[in-house]
């Protein structure tokens, strides 16, 4: 199983924490981990320029450090996303490669790869409730055209990792152990449920449609793949799986 953990923060902290007991649940070796820790691994602020989407990804003023995060997410089985809960959101580093990722949404140059992975997003807070972070981080896995994001939230009750209780230790604990059985579970079952396909089926016809001339790169690139027409990339992604 690969993993790689992309972390929205530099400091070893709380979130940190509980990410790498997951990992340890998983039983993942160093080779088969990629890590990334933001701000330092990632890119300056998105400036809106709109290469990406009109000229190609490597013509991102960021592309340096951009394309090695997704080339990161491509070689991953289970993509991993951390956040501090930042007043409610994820960390603005965070935030700010997700705007890099932009032209990989499903409405524009989507990687099939994606539709075989899971996410997990992880979040951790002192004592406001995390539960949005995990899923605004899980809603930009899902427009990546990732299946299955688990969500892990969790209010540890405390400023760092030196003021965790005895109690919140063993909660943790027993919270990794669930995160890593669900894991192992979609790793083995993978599924592409309904809402992703209406999606990819949704901006196929977008993509066929003469309105579709707007941006060229991303037309060519459904049609190319087949999208346009009869080719899913799903059933394309079950069938790798079964041959493994």
């Amino acid at each position: 199983m690969k993993i790689v953990i992309i972390h929205g923060q530099g400091h070893i902290g709380v979130t940190y924490t509980l990410t790498h007991e997951i990992i340890n649940q998983l039983n993942a070796k160093e080779e088969d981990l990629k890590e990334f820790f933001l701000p330092k691994d990632g890119p300056d602020f998105c400036v809106g320029c709109f290469q990406c989407f009109l000229k190609g990804e490597e013509n991102c003023p960021g592309a340096e450090k951009v394309q090695p995060i997704v080339s990161a997410m491509k070689w991953a089985d289970v993509i991993i996303l951390t956040s501090p809960n930042y007043v409610l959101e994820m960390s603005g580093s965070m935030k700010n490669l997700m705007d890099h990722m932009a032209y990989r949404w499903v409405t524009h140059r989507p990687d099939a790869s994606m539709m075989h992975k899971v996410g997990v997003t992880i979040s951790t807070s002192a004592g406001a409730p995390a539960g949005h972070t995990v899923k605004s981080m899980a809603k930009q896995l899902k427009w990546l055209c990732v299946p299955t994001t688990i969500c892990v939230p969790y209010i540890c009750n405390a400023m760092g990792v030196h003021d965790l209780s005895e109690k919140k230790k063993k909660e943790m604990k027993k919270l990794a152990q669930k995160t890593a059985t669900k894991v192992k579970y979609h790793v083995n079952h993978p599924h592409v449920g309904l809402r992703i396909k209406l999606f990819f089926l949704l901006f196929s016809k977008m993509q066929s449609s003469p309105d579709a001339a707007w941006n060229p790169m991303d037309r060519d690139w459904w049609v190319n793949q087949g999208w346009t027409k009869k080719v899913r990339p799903w059933k394309m992604q079950e069938k790798e799986h079964l041959t493994e």
